[in-house]
């Protein structure tokens, strides 16, 4: 039995005593008044022993801050807090004993009470800042000194393709630094950073393998190196080009032309007009075709179809028709050698009119190939060049800003228009390197497009083990399913892009991983350890925290209102006074009587 039993019985006997007490008494009078004082004693002296409540709708108002403790933070600010820590990681943990532990942000907001959030540290990532459910934050990182803020690379290269590192490096140090390329135990590229300077670098090199390969770039000061980042990339064999030659006439240019090419592996088919309606032919790495009439059928065996402006002019209503086709419709590639004609309304060189070049620009002049960073040797530019038009590329420049190679969308294919005509020059001269450069580069541009069947990109910028990473799928395929490693995964498909399909994996492990889809081909992509590009993370962390707090306005008096039902216990000295009362009563009726 509880004491409010206990109490209520004990009361209840003693009122049934004392109203019968005053019943029994010989005198009447005042009789009602007197059971209501010793009725109302009684009561008073129950309340002041069991001390009753009532209940009533209230809105209470807290402000109540805490912290969240991450990696990088300055252990003299934890001074200025007096209130809840929480961290995520273990080592914090073990430094700070008092701060409580948790497995993700979303337990900071288990507790209701907490209306604001201190980060200290360098923040946190944009998948655990949505964990917060819009809770305030104030965020005040330090400020990031040395190291890399910005790096891109080309991650999927054709054999041959320059692999090019382009970043930012902030060095506030006293002493230079020095960023090398290193790749297979060597070192290919370097350059120096000047101290309390940022810098935009740029490493090149040509990937000698072909497959996954893990290049490294080295951070090293005072010859001790700093920084050793991963640069994962991969290298595919190029597929062997078919190459069709249309020439006027044999001349040093398309001699030149067919012998590079046979000799780098393309297949290689050239028609040179002998005289009307009679040509010479020659295949390499091909197997023979008929070439005295061009059909749709000739023309599909091929990648690039490469001509003078002249003799393409000059097909037959039925070759004319067939080619256009082929460009417009099947997406042939096809790389057009100008004549001394200035402007045309034929649709080869619509977009692409001439101009002759001033006598005192006619001399010898480097070109500036797009996408490449070295200027060529000197070659004489040829006697006209190509005017801009809207909706056209320039893909070479001479020294004096004249467009000598400029290209096209033509439908599904592409057109290339070169003035050049003498890049056999450059063979003569010894400059091998710059004529690969800039006839692999016009082949590969103009070359006609395989059709993919799937496609996979990795969305997130930099994928880190034990992080969420988003990757994208382009398929035709309504419900496409895939692996990544032993894992399935659901997609979710692009409302405005059906092809379209994205995926949130988080991967256990960093290194090389694997994506096939349901019948498609094994893809690969790279994830990071946490000990990869710290800087990137630091700043990415960064970045999405303040973007955070800018898309959740903050400020300093923050409060939060709680609805809750309350007990409110009723001050005692009502209960005192009422027993004060009622006994004055009867102490003083019994004397009257």
């Amino acid at each position: 039995m509880n004491w409010s039993s206990i109490v209520i019985i004990i009361c209840i006997l003693t009122g049934v005593f004392a109203v019968w007490r005053e019943y029994a008494r010989a005198k009447k009078t005042r009789l009602l008044w007197r059971i209501i004082a010793v009725v109302a004693a009684i009561t008073a002296l129950a309340c002041i022993a069991l001390q009753p409540t009532y209940q009533t709708n209230a809105t209470l108002q807290y402000k109540h801050e805490a912290v969240l403790v991450t990696d990088g933070f300055n252990a003299d600010s934890l001074s200025k807090f007096n209130t809840k820590l929480f961290t995520t990681s273990v080592a914090i943990k073990k430094e700070y004993p008092g701060a409580t532990l948790i497995n993700n942000v979303e337990e900071v907001i288990a507790d209701p009470t907490i209306t604001q959030l201190h980060i200290l540290g360098n923040g946190l990532y944009e998948e655990e800042l949505q964990q917060l459910n819009n809770l305030p934050v104030i965020f005040n990182p330090k400020e990031f000194t040395q190291g890399i803020t910005a790096i891109n690379w080309n991650q999927r290269l054709k054999t041959g393709d320059k692999l090019i590192i382009q970043g930012r490096y902030k060095n506030t140090s006293a002493q230079k630094v020095k960023l090398v390329l290193r790749g297979l135990s060597t070192n290919l590229d370097s350059v120096d950073i000047d101290r309390n300077n940022e810098h935009v670098f740029e490493l090149q090199t040509i990937p000698k393998t072909a497959g996954k390969t893990i290049y490294n770039l080295l951070v090293i000061s005072n010859k001790d190196t700093i920084e050793k980042e991963d640069l994962p990339l991969q290298t595919e064999p190029v597929r062997p080009l078919r190459v069709l030659m249309l020439t006027a006439s044999p001349d040093f240019e398309s001699r030149f032309l067919k012998n590079w090419l046979s000799e780098n592996g393309y297949a290689v088919a050239v028609r040179s007009a002998i005289s009307k309606d009679k040509f010479n032919k020659e295949y390499i790495n091909t197997e023979q075709l008929p070439l005295d009439h061009l059909t749709a059928g000739v023309l599909n065996k091929f990648d690039v179809l490469l001509g003078d402006l002249s003799v393409l002019k000059s097909l037959n209503g039925a070759e004319a028709s067939a080619l256009k086709i082929e460009v417009t419709q099947k997406g042939i590639g096809l790389i057009i050698r100008a004549d001394s004609t200035l402007k045309s309304s034929s649709w080869l060189q619509t977009d692409f009119p001439l101009d002759r070049l001033a006598a005192k620009d006619s001399i010898s002049s480097s070109l500036l190939i797009q996408g490449i960073k070295d200027k060529t040797a000197k070659i004489i530019p040829g006697a006209v060049y190509i005017n801009y038009q809207n909706g056209t590329q320039p893909l070479v420049i001479d020294g004096r800003g004249h467009i000598v190679v400029s290209s096209a969308l033509s439908g599904a294919g592409k057109m290339l228009f070169t003035s050049l005509n003498n890049t056999f020059s450059w063979m003569l001269a010894g400059d091998k390197n710059d004529y690969t450069t800039l006839w692999s580069r016009l082949i590969h541009e103009g070359a006609r497009k395989s059709q993919a069947t799937e496609s996979w990109d990795v969305l997130t910028a930099l994928p880190v083990s034990q992080s969420a990473v988003k990757l994208q799928l382009m398929s035709a395929l309504p419900n496409p399913s895939a692996t990544f490693g032993p894992a399935s995964v659901a997609f979710e498909q692009d409302a405005m892009l059906p092809f379209e399909h994205t995926a949130i994996y988080w991967p256990q492990s960093s290194g090389w991983q694997s994506v096939k889809q349901t019948g498609g081909l094994q893809n690969w992509w790279y994830t990071y350890g946490n000990d990869n590009w710290k800087g990137l993370q630091i700043l990415k962390r960064e970045t999405d925290t303040r973007n955070y707090i800018a898309k959740h306005t903050n400020v300093s008096n923050v409060t939060k209102e709680i609805h809750q039902k309350l007990r409110i216990a009723i001050p005692k000295i009502y209960f005192y006074v009422l027993l004060l009362l009622a006994s004055i009563f009867l102490w003083a009726e019994a004397k009257l009587s």
